[in-house]
């Protein structure tokens, strides 16, 4: 390919030497080891539309563009000559000189709209921080998308071409390739162990030996239903309405119609508000963090999201097990660990009483030995005490957050019954719940720092 970039370009000069200089350096811009053969639709679309407008002067734009789409021409390249003389591009290059947001807004809107920009997935965010495993199966998805528009198996613009386009894509991304993985394995393993090695959240580290599981994720079970029913519960409740407190609180006779439901005791008993029972108080949260209520003056009502949830109990286990580890800060480090610590407990953990230290206790010791430091005194008198104080604080914080957790999966049935010292094990259900929430954590996109 390079000897025939090479004789398209002399021929070029041959008619102009200024359009040959121009399409050169476009060229260049494009690809820059003039390797035509990993050029696709979607490269050439970013090129003219995103890269062209930031690195070319106005006055450059036009001539290197068309330089460009004569170049490809001779190169045969018809399709990708198209886009740099398509009238898109012409009024794409009107809208940056007028106001460049515009055009980017415009740039997004026509990427989408020509059917190769690979498509978010429920199983696949595409991230904006990515390693090669990501780059790789994005630009091969979006030639696979190219192919699949020319063959007319998805046609952009005709009515169901979008659900078409992610229907091809999820083929194309979980089809096995070599050694039986596929990009979509590729791309989790390679998030995971970002995940895993983060500078930024040090105690994951604790969490390797657990790598396979975190990678392999967990499907939803099939006793999902039974874990998720006192959601579910909340949400048939709220679809008529639950009348709220002044202060927002679910009303009491809520409270009691789900303890009864459940069977969950209480101190005092019959509870007498929400705040007397732990379980429905993280209910509660988890429900609000999912956006599937909202308060409607002294109600609580679904939202749009809620009946959809409630109408699908596996998605109901999924956005449950979504909420757990991504809240960010110190809240999502201390479930991580939590869940990664109760993931980790063997028979011999609970055989031996010296070992069993309350879920607070430990999940905080995790915390603070694998880097997370909280505050020292630092000097004696009333700034030591300060310290103190303020280191008292952050342990209260964690262990606060490690309840919280603790109260969801109790009031989801998935720990064994505490004995008295504050140790708990996952259930069988519970173990498959705590893998799927650490999985949903690793494999969302990095954020962007």
């Amino acid at each position: 390919m390079g000897e025939a970039v090479a004789s398209a370009l002399a021929e070029m000069a041959r008619r102009d030497g200024a359009a040959a200089e121009m399409a050169r350096q476009a060229l260049d811009t494009l690809a820059p080891e003039r390797n035509l053969e990993q050029l696709n639709q979607h490269t050439v679309q970013r090129f003219c539309w995103l890269e062209l407008p930031a690195r070319f002067s106005q006055e450059e734009r036009r001539p290197a563009i068309r330089a460009l789409a004569d170049l490809f021409s001779l190169l045969q390249l018809h399709r990708y000559a198209q886009v740099c003389s398509s009238q898109e591009t012409e009024t794409l290059l009107d809208v940056y000189e007028e106001e460049y947001g515009a055009g980017l807004v415009m740039y997004e809107r026509l990427m989408w709209e020509s059917g190769v920009e690979p498509p978010d997935l429920p199983e696949l965010t595409w991230g904006m921080v990515v390693g090669d495993a990501e780059i790789r199966a994005r630009q091969e998805t979006a030639s696979a998308l190219e192919l699949a528009i020319a063959l007319g198996d998805v046609r952009p613009g005709k009515r169901g071409w979008r659900p078409a386009q992610e229907r091809f894509a999820r083929s194309f991304l979980t089809r096995p390739g070599d050694g039986g993985l596929s990009h979509l394995d590729r791309i989790r393993e390679e998030r995971v162990r970002g995940w895993l090695n983060s500078p930024a959240h040090p105690y994951r580290r604790q969490l390797w030996p657990l790598v396979g599981q975190i990678i392999a994720g967990a499907e939803v079970p099939r006793s999902a239903h039974i874990a998720t029913a006192p959601l579910q519960r909340l949400l048939d409740l709220a679809d008529d309405g639950i009348a709220l407190t002044q202060i927002g609180y679910l009303s009491p006779v809520v409270v009691r119609q789900m303890c009864e439901d459940f069977g969950w005791r209480t101190s005092p008993e019959p509870p007498r508000s929400e705040t007397d029972v732990t379980q429905l108080i993280a209910l509660h949260q988890t429900l609000r963090a999912m956006r599937a209520v909202r308060r409607s003056g002294r109600r609580l009502v679904l939202t749009r999201r809620g009946r959809q949830l409630r109408e699908d109990p596996e998605a109901l286990w999924q956005a449950a097990t979504e909420s757990v580890c991504r809240t960010g800060g110190l809240e999502q480090a201390a479930a991580e660990t939590l869940l990664g610590m109760l993931l980790s407990r063997t028979p011999q953990d609970g055989a031996d009483p010296g070992r069993r230290e309350s879920d607070a206790d430990a999940a905080e010791r995790l915390l603070t030995s694998s880097g997370w430091t909280f505050p020292e005194p630092q000097a004696p008198g009333r700034h030591a005490a300060a310290h103190r104080k303020a280191a008292e604080a952050a342990s209260d914080q964690v262990r606060a957050m490690v309840t919280a957790v603790c109260w969801l999966l109790e009031a989801l049935d998935l720990l064994t019954p505490d004995d008295g010292s504050g140790y708990r094990e996952l259930t069988d259900l519970g173990r498959v719940f705590a893998i799927a929430c650490l999985h949903k954590s690793a494999v969302a996109p990095p954020a962007v720092v």
